[in-house]
């Protein structure tokens, strides 16, 4: 594989997409999650066979669930303090997994450098 075949238009906008998507997801780790999830199971997005999972209603009540904890989670210094260790990690974690599942036809290097 070539350089010039690896860096594409198509794999820089989806390179720009996977940036944005990680950064949102930097922001609140699984508000981007929910919103995929809620977007798969209702047929609004079609998402890769490698990421059924995200397409239950099981996973939009796990990623609803932790939202909610997330956002309550502000109001509370320590609690907020904890989320945020944790947190921290996670966020690659989500903004890798919503960007791998955006654009399944990236190159996993490419991707998994955002």
């Amino acid at each position: 594989m070539d350089l010039i075949s690896l860096f594409n238009l198509n794999t820089f906008i989806e390179l720009l997409l996977g940036i944005s998507l990680s950064a949102a997801a930097g922001f609140r780790v699984f508000v981007p999650l929910l919103a995929l999830s809620v977007a798969s199971v209702f047929g609004h997005f079609d998402l890769p066979t490698d990421f059924d999972w995200l397409e239950t209603p099981q996973a939009v009540i796990v990623f609803a669930v932790a939202c909610s904890l997330e956002i309550i989670g502000y109001y509370i210094p320590w609690l907020d303090h904890l989320l945020d260790i944790v947190a921290t990690p996670a966020a690659f974690i989500a903004g890798t997994i919503v960007t791998a599942s955006v654009a399944p036809e990236m190159n996993p290097l490419v991707w998994s450098l955002d």
